[in-house]
């Protein structure tokens, strides 16, 4: 198996044969492993041997023998990659000698400049070499000048733009990954670091990162085998081993179910949106204006910052307060009030889609399964949150429904659009 990698790796070895490399061996978790067995064998020599450690994020390793091979700019390129994983991006951009006219030098020498964390210098490397860039990655360097500049919204925008016409794209999907996780987007950073994962070479801050989630999430075991993953590149990652210590540290310790099963049904309840429950238009609106989403929302606003609202009067009052006394809840409940709360006799909340049964079966595209439109965690967290079963539910809100929910933006609505034109359908209104 590997030998039939390696041997794409000729001796004048180019960027094409550097993407078929990489392609092939990570292809399956065979030819990974395939690739690591060969490193153990006599006939792991040369170039081959330091692309191989290159690719498998053995960066130090891989240094020497790259060293040796520079004079070709794809070596070069690998080459300057290994040096900004490895925290010397001044000594990248010495190597990429090549960066004014081969495209992918250009890129990785703005990826050399942008570790650096400098705006001033990206905007000045982006003006040196931007004429030769890749679209994709003129529209990332963008994006990453403007997170940089603090243009958070922006940068995500055009990293969603990238990902749109270069799915696999390494670095939109680790930096757009950081900011959806900062937003504490915890689902879709889990997805999006795990897709960038799968783009060789490895690169430790996403499996850290990555680890982290999982520890977040209560999976030691999966965090555990991320921080050996990074430790596995860079024995000296200090950050992976305090965390993979943490990590085994948590495992260790005494498990609560029952209190598990108790916190994860109340914050069930408190992700519940407000548009489950039947409010009269008024209350509706006044709580949308108030950025009120959610029941969790609602508990922490007291009577009086509800009432000096304009419109907000006390028939809605009423009719709130009710609808918290049903689910065991009130308004101005303190978070330590909220985690003592037992919330295991609460009421199933009353959908306000459709009760018919989704039919896989059913020739009317609107009586399926949500399942079947295959969406984005961002779309499907959406889905979860309005409580949506079937297609025909979905078609049933408009633009101005979806567009309310908090993360979710024009790139997701657009995904929902193409989806249900398939099916001949549309939203509402």
């Amino acid at each position: 198996m590997t030998s039939t990698a390696v041997e794409l790796l000729k001796s004048d070895v180019r960027h094409d044969d550097v993407a078929a490399f990489k392609k092939r061996v990570f292809s399956s978790m065979k030819e990974m492993e395939g690739l690591r067995d060969w490193l153990q064998s006599p006939m792991a020599a040369g170039l081959p041997r330091g692309m191989a450690l290159w690719a498998l994020g053995r960066h130090e390793e891989a240094l020497p023998i790259l060293q040796e091979n520079k004079a070709s700019p794809a070596v070069a390129d690998c080459l300057a990659q290994s040096l900004v994983a490895l925290g010397r991006p001044r000594e990248a951009v010495a190597v990429l000698t090549n960066r004014k006219s081969d495209p992918i030098q250009a890129a990785t020498y703005l990826h050399a400049l942008q570790s650096e964390g400098d705006a001033a210098r990206l905007q000045k490397g982006i003006e040196e070499v931007g004429g030769v860039l890749a679209p994709s990655d003129a529209r990332y360097y963008q994006g990453r000048l403007k997170e940089l500049s603090r243009d958070v919204a922006g940068a995500i925008a055009d990293y969603d733009a990238v990902l749109q016409t270069e799915p696999a794209h390494k670095h939109a999907l680790f930096r757009l990954a950081v900011n959806v996780d900062l937003r504490g987007e915890d689902e879709e950073a889990r997805e999006l670091y795990e897709r960038a994962l799968m783009n060789p070479p490895v690169n430790a801050a996403v499996v850290v990162n990555l680890g982290i989630l999982y520890e977040d999430m209560g999976n030691y075991r999966r965090a555990m085998q991320c921080f050996d993953l990074a430790l596995q590149a860079d024995p000296t990652n200090r950050r992976a081993r305090m965390f993979r210590r943490d990590a085994a540290a948590a495992l260790n310790m005494y498990y609560d179910e029952d209190q598990e099963r108790r916190e994860d049904k109340r914050n069930r309840l408190l992700r519940t949106p407000i548009n489950d429950f039947e409010l009269s238009v008024r209350s509706r609106n006044c709580l949308a204006k108030m950025n009120i989403r959610t029941l969790g929302d609602l508990v922490k606003k007291t009577e009086a910052e509800l009432l000096s609202y304009k419109n907000f009067g006390e028939t809605s009052l009423q009719e709130i307060k009710e609808i918290l006394r049903n689910k065991g809840l009130r308004l101005g409940m303190s978070q330590e009030e909220l985690m003592g709360r037992d919330f295991s006799e609460a009421e199933e909340v009353t959908l306000t889609t459709t009760e018919e049964a989704p039919d896989p079966n059913s020739p009317d595209p609107a009586k399926r399964p949500i399942t079947e439109l295959d969406l984005s965690v961002r779309c499907r967290r959406i889905v979860e949150l309005l409580k949506i079963r079937t297609i025909g539910d979905l078609a049933n809100k408009t633009e101005a429904e979806l567009l309310a929910c908090p993360n979710f933006g024009q790139t997701s609505l657009n995904e929902i659009k193409t989806k249900l034109d398939e099916l001949g359908l549309a939203l509402r209104g």
